[in-house]
């Protein structure tokens, strides 16, 4: 065995190691239901709060329209939509401290493991809500109320043209039937979406 895969082998161990350590000693278990707890009042916070003015208020507002079916006119979401945020979280935090009840009782006694862990939590879900509000409508120049400075570009430099799309014809909202051939030659842009979402 050369010296360059004995290394290696040894760097792999190391690893494996402390990864172990981490999960059989409860700093993971920890972690997890200190995530669960603030990504639990973060949702909640979210369906309660009433929405502020500004983009954080249209945050908001898309977040209980999209995700929790809102109710503009009575100011209600639909609690069908909001139970499996809330008890999702729940029952993996139960079970996680079901599993690792010893080791979360001697990892809390510890208040740099605490700390640790707690901050470990917070960062990642304060940086999951943040990317959640980066990437929400709220953030484009025009919700902002500013007018973009240049139109968007079409970001395709080359497209993507060596396979043919199959031949079909649905009906649109006027209830027409529109087939792909009808576009030959044009740059057609195809999504799909939900009419209906009974269930999330």
């Amino acid at each position: 065995m050369s010296t360059v895969e004995t290394q290696r082998d040894s760097v792999l161990v190391r690893a494996a190691s402390v990864l172990r350590r981490v999960f059989e000693n409860g700093y993971f278990a920890l972690f997890m239901i200190a995530a669960l707890l603030l990504w639990n009042g973060l949702m909640l916070t979210l369906t309660l709060m009433p929405a502020p003015d500004g983009a954080l208020g249209q945050f908001t507002s898309d977040f209980r329209r999209w995700c929790l079916n809102y109710d503009e006119q009575t100011g209600s979401v639909d609690w069908v939509y909001a139970i499996p945020f809330i008890t999702v979280p729940v029952v993996l935090g139960g079970a996680t401290f079901a599993v690792y009840y010893r080791q979360l009782v001697t990892a809390a006694r510890r208040p740099l493991a605490l700390f640790v862990c707690v901050g470990a939590a917070l960062l990642a879900v304060g940086s999951a809500g943040a990317g959640l509000y980066w990437m929400s409508d709220a953030m484009t120049p025009i919700a902002q109320g500013q007018q973009p400075d240049t139109p968007l570009a079409f970001p395709a430099e080359q497209l993507r043209v060596a396979i043919t799309p199959p031949a079909f014809d649905l009906l649109n909202q006027d209830g027409e039937r529109v087939s792909l051939d009808r576009f030959r030659g044009k740059v057609v842009i195809m999504t799909g979406v939900y009419s209906t979402c009974p269930h999330t």
